[in-house]
């Protein structure tokens, strides 16, 4: 919440646990987000930006899965609340475990024969096991004043094992949520300063503790969308403190996509399949929960017997087993689990004639995240913009897609087009991936593109095609590549389809083997503009000259005044602020909107999304602007004409209240 600006950004209810309903600023300290790494700061990174070249994905995957078998360490203030997700806003001080011992951990896991542990740093909570320098959930605040993920990675790194951890980006006690996912409808949006805690902490984790072998994210990709939390910027960070860390995303995908390798989350249902090839680690939970309850002690843990099965079958998929293993209260292994891990490494070895890894997807090493979409056709509700920020998850599915119910047939006429803006121009960009629709798939007729072509432009409107994919009608990651060159703009047009329709879970565009540098945005910083509404003729104007936080946004006859001139201001990610000459405020989306017909206002510099807009170019000298924060764009009341008709927001249907020329005055 930004103070004074409380109409449209509410401050969010604490939720579960009660406390104190503070603000985002508040939250991360007194030190506040302006003494925090900003992303302006972390883009630089502690060890400068990212290097020549990726480390070899291969080689590091083959690394992975050679660890076959490890221990995920659930421990957090889960683990005295008695809760699977803790509540937000909880006292730090109930995390009290009386003595941490970590090397009894290891021990267990040198003992099961494993070769790695895995450890929840944060959960979705937001409590720290390391003193973090954002805000007071964590242990520096709690009743044990010590550092978790130190002793943790000393253990077992003195056992000869190697070192995961597992970071939570969904963190309710910070409000890093994002609205539409299954758990969290109500939730607030992603804003800067949640990017700040979130880049902050990951440099923290990767910085100060030494090699980390994987980097585990979670509330990703079934929270946020690859749009909200920027996956250029959280890769690249990671990559750049940590060039072979190899990334899992809990997504439970039965494909990779939000990482190098998957994760298959057993407790799920998702279960590497018999025909797995892909590196992979799979999940499970050896007791009642992945965390501690009282309950755990005098369970009877996961049999020898089903562990072993586990191992035989996963080994051969090159799929290492991650079994759970939940410290309790006094922050050490209960007995019962102790004594089943001795009795699997008494009776289990590794397979060391287990062929080796076979090659991997390629994938876009370099990505670089769009900020809008635009098609020529969808199914109601399943507009471009899924096709850029699409919860991927078993549980929450979002696609771009061509089936209609509307006209007939059931879907679209092939073929249809599909336009992503990378928010500016960049160098070495060479790749498209494309994930298909993953649940709730009926057979072959379920929108899988076979056929394509890839067209790239640097203006959005002079295209040259550098692609032509034929792809399976299945639910894996697709690939298309060219050579390095400049790209502002990509169109996918399908020309065919399983069952004559398109469906895009997500698309991933970036470079593979060299990193892509931004070259121009799309409009520019050093001019002002009136803004004219094709439908209309009239251009965007500030009611009544208004100066106040709130005034309405309308269109109106052109005059010359102040109020009805804009300069673009760089907001960064591609995205532009929109300032009034008059007031020298933002137009924004006002009240936290994210309907149609949403009010466009005026508010001061506020640092937040809703005052953030992508510049679209889409033919004929015109654009669209997409709101960063509702995914919408900018338009006319309705179909209306008259002058001081309201500006609001709307789902691009390529109609003319929706496009604006931009002339320079």
């Amino acid at each position: 919440m930004v103070p004074g600006h409380a109409s449209s950004r509410p401050t969010p209810e604490p939720r579960g646990g009660g406390g104190p309903a503070l603000s985002r600023r508040g939250l991360l300290g007194a030190a506040g987000v302006a003494a925090a790494l900003s992303p302006l700061a972390l883009s630089a990174g502690p060890r400068g930006w990212l290097p020549a070249a990726l480390a070899d994905t291969q080689s590091d995957l083959a690394s992975l899965v050679n660890l076959r078998f490890g221990m995920f360490n659930h421990f957090n203030l889960g683990t005295f609340t008695d809760e699977e997700w803790a509540a937000p806003f909880q006292n730090p001080a109930r995390f009290a475990p009386t003595a941490v011992d970590c090397g009894q951990w290891a021990d267990a896991a040198a003992a099961a024969g494993m070769s790695y542990g895995v450890l929840t740093t944060k959960h979705h909570d937001g409590f720290a096991l390391w003193p973090t320098a954002y805000g007071s959930q964590n242990v520096s605040h709690s009743s044990w004043n010590g550092d978790v993920v130190q002793a943790y990675c000393d253990a077992f790194r003195s056992r000869g094992l190697r070192v995961g951890l597992y970071f939570s980006i969904w963190d309710r006690t910070h409000t890093v949520e994002a609205y539409g996912g299954h758990v969290s409808d109500s939730a607030q949006e992603v804003e800067p300063e949640n990017l700040a805690l979130i880049e902050g902490q990951i440099t923290e984790l990767l910085s100060n503790y030494g090699a980390i072998d994987m980097f585990v994210t979670d509330g990703y990709a079934w929270q946020m969308g690859q749009r909200r939390v920027p996956y250029q910027r959280i890769r690249n960070l990671v990559k750049s403190l940590q060039p072979h860390c190899v990334m899992i995303d809990h997504g439970a995908l039965s494909v990779p996509w939000l990482g190098d390798a998957i994760y298959f989350e057993e407790p799920l249902g998702v279960s590497a399949p018999a025909n797995n090839t892909y590196a992979g680690v799979q999940g499970q939970t050896i007791s009642n929960g992945w965390f501690w309850h009282p309950s755990t002690p005098s369970t009877d843990p996961m049999s020898k017997q089903s562990i072993l099965d586990h191992l035989a079958y996963l080994e051969p998929l090159w799929t290492s087993f991650l079994l759970n293993c939940p410290p309790n209260r006094d922050g050490k292994l209960d007995t019962n689990i102790v004594t089943r891990l001795a009795e699997v490494g008494a009776a289990w070895s590794p397979n060391t004639s287990r062929p080796a890894l076979p090659t991997q997807p390629l994938r876009a090493e370099w990505p670089v995240t769009p900020v809008a979409a635009y098609a020529t056709g969808w199914h109601a509700g399943e507009g471009a913009m899924r096709a850029i920020d699409a919860y991927s998850d078993r549980g929450a599915e979002q696609c771009w897609s061509t089936w209609s119910t509307t006209n007939g047939t059931g879907a679209l006429a092939l073929p249809q087009s599909l336009v992503i803006d990378l928010g500016g121009v960049w160098s070495n960009v060479s790749t498209l991936e494309y994930l298909p629709k993953q649940w709730n798939r009926t057979g072959g007729s379920d929108g899988d593109i076979t056929a394509a072509t890839i067209s790239v432009s640097t203006d959005g409107t002079t295209w040259t095609q550098v692609a032509s994919p034929s792809w399976a009608a299945d639910n894996k990651p697709k690939l298309a590549e060219w050579s390095n060159r400049n790209v502002g703009f990509v169109k996918m047009t399908v020309t065919a389809a399983s069952g004559n329709y398109a469906n895009v879970n997500d698309l991933r565009i970036g470079g593979r083997s060299v990193k892509p540098t931004l070259v121009s945005r799309t409009v520019s910083t050093g001019t002002t503009y009136r803004l004219v509404n094709r439908n209309s003729g009239l251009v965007l104007d500030v009611y009544y000259y208004g100066t106040a936080n709130g005034t309405n946004i309308q269109q109106y006859t052109w005059t010359g005044a102040a109020c009805q001139k804009f300069a673009f201001v760089d907001a960064g990610d591609g995205f532009m602020k929109l300032k009034d000459q008059n007031s020298g405020k933002l137009v924004e989306v006002a009240g936290l909107s994210r309907a149609t017909g949403g009010n466009v206002g005026l508010w001061a510099d506020a640092s937040c999304y809703q005052q953030h807009w992508a510049i679209t170019p889409v033919g004929g000298g015109y654009v669209i602007m997409t709101n960063r924060f509702s995914g919408l764009v900018m338009a006319g009341t309705s179909s209306s004409t008259a002058a001081g008709a309201n500006v609001e927001q709307a789902e691009y249907d390529g109609s003319t209240r929706c496009q604006w020329q931009l002339v320079a005055v």
